[in-house]
């Protein structure tokens, strides 16, 4: 490529890259698709130059969501530096890495695992296992194993991951701040509630001194420590945080910001649980409002809002109220995730369980059926939720002096 080719060519990809980052995704692309033709046609497909441009596209492709575009290119560029500069490259290890992602954001688990660890290992090698990319990728993997189920595994890399951090970075770092919330959260969902609010509380009084009251992730912090103290059961010690978290995200994100929504929704789930059913029902109403306004009727969000009050009204008394929030929200869900989704089977048990209470159990049997065929088709007869969904239907067909038919439902389930 001549000089003023190449320049052409950084000026186009440099273009690219601004248009990119003001937003405009479409432009952005076809610039890097000129790009990257001229790469190809002066330079050829393994040139340097040419395998930037291959991953820069494939960036773009994977924040406008062509996830099959970007992993095309990704894999190019991936066996093109494994061919050209050996598998322990830097640029190497890049493509490795943004590959492994793309899977994993795919929901390809199992295919993003090797990369994961080849990187890993390629970056203990190279770098140490102190150096900042090296710990990056040990805090990858570890998110991998959780999202895999592997929490004990994940929980070894997290813990490797903290304690490099404290020793290379300090305890107030927000790199090492980070590490202590995310280790919490993994100790959260390994039921070690205990250990979980040592760090949560350790993350949050780091951020407010380094960061301040107001900072984004002093408020995840914040609220972290309140929904896990809701959990423990300690809600007067919960609604303080929560209260804080939502006045903050009011001031400074407004008052139809999908976070402040979220922030809404857990402070009116604590007054609900502390019995303020009023107070929850003001809230819960706020944000379905701004959901359906902001995020259509159809939107996951929206949806959680319409079961929140639809419970919540369930717990007032108003069961025709709640039965109409809870046969919307069915409706959408299987509309948009499919009869036998667990969000919806949940609803389908929620509005059995309402018509139950009602005495409707001619209503409600057929819903707890529905509840128990896609419990089974989704796990198997022996599966703990497929049990209790038995078990569930059997109890409720003994209501209504259906016997016959308890009996058939316990013996094929062994219940």
């Amino acid at each position: 490529m001549e000089p003023a080719e190449r320049a052409t060519s950084n000026l186009i990809n440099n273009l690219g890259s601004l248009l990119q980052d003001q937003g405009d995704l479409d432009g952005a692309e076809a610039l890097l698709r000129e790009a990257l033709e001229g790469c190809r046609e002066t330079l050829g497909d393994r040139h340097p130059n040419t395998l930037g441009s291959v991953n820069n596209l494939g960036m773009l492709l994977k924040k406008k969501g062509d996830l099959d575009g970007a992993e095309a290119l990704y894999r190019e560029a991936l066996a093109a530096s494994r061919e050209t500069l050996g598998d322990r490259h830097p640029s190497t290890l890049t493509s490795i890495s943004n590959l492994g992602l793309l899977l994993k954001a795919q929901g390809d688990l199992d295919g993003a695992e090797p990369l994961y660890r080849e990187d890993l290992a390629a970056s203990r090698e190279t770098l140490g296992d102190r150096h900042p990319n090296t710990l990056t990728s040990i805090n990858n993997l570890g998110l991998l194993l959780k999202d895999q189920g592997d929490l004990d595994g994940a929980e070894a890399l997290y813990r490797e991951a903290l304690a490099a951090k404290r020793e290379t970075l300090g305890d107030r770092h927000p790199s090492t701040l980070t590490s202590i919330n995310n280790l919490g959260m993994l100790l959260k969902k390994k039921g070690d509630l205990d250990g979980a609010e040592a760090l949560y509380r350790e993350a949050l009084a780091g951020r407010r001194e380094t960061l301040g009251d107001r900072h984004p992730d002093t408020l995840t912090s914040i609220n972290n420590l309140g929904l896990l103290l809701k959990d423990q059961g300690d809600l007067d010690g919960a609604e303080p945080l929560l209260r804080e978290s939502l006045a903050a995200k009011r001031e400074t994100l407004g008052d139809r910001h999908p976070n402040t929504l979220t922030s809404i929704n857990n402070l009116g789930s604590l007054l609900q649980d502390q019995g303020d059913l009023d107070g929850a029902e003001a809230l819960f109403r706020e944000a379905l409002a701004a959901q359906r306004e902001t995020l259509g009727d159809r939107h996951p969000n929206t949806l959680t809002s319409i079961n929140n009050l639809g419970s919540l009204l369930q717990d007032q008394g108003d069961l025709d109220g709640a039965e109409a929030l809870f046969r919307e929200a069915l409706a959408a869900r299987r509309e948009t995730l499919g009869d036998r989704h667990p969000d919806t089977l949940d609803l389908v048990y929620g509005l059995g369980m309402l018509l139950q209470t009602q005495g409707r159990l001619g209503d409600a049997i057929p819903l707890f059926r529905e509840d128990l065929e896609g419990f089974t088709a989704r796990y198997g007869k022996g599966h703990e939720e497929t049990q209790s969904s038995a078990r569930n239907l059997v109890e409720v067909l003994t209501e209504a002096g259906r016997q016959r038919e308890a009996d058939e439902i316990a013996a094929t389930y062994s219940v």
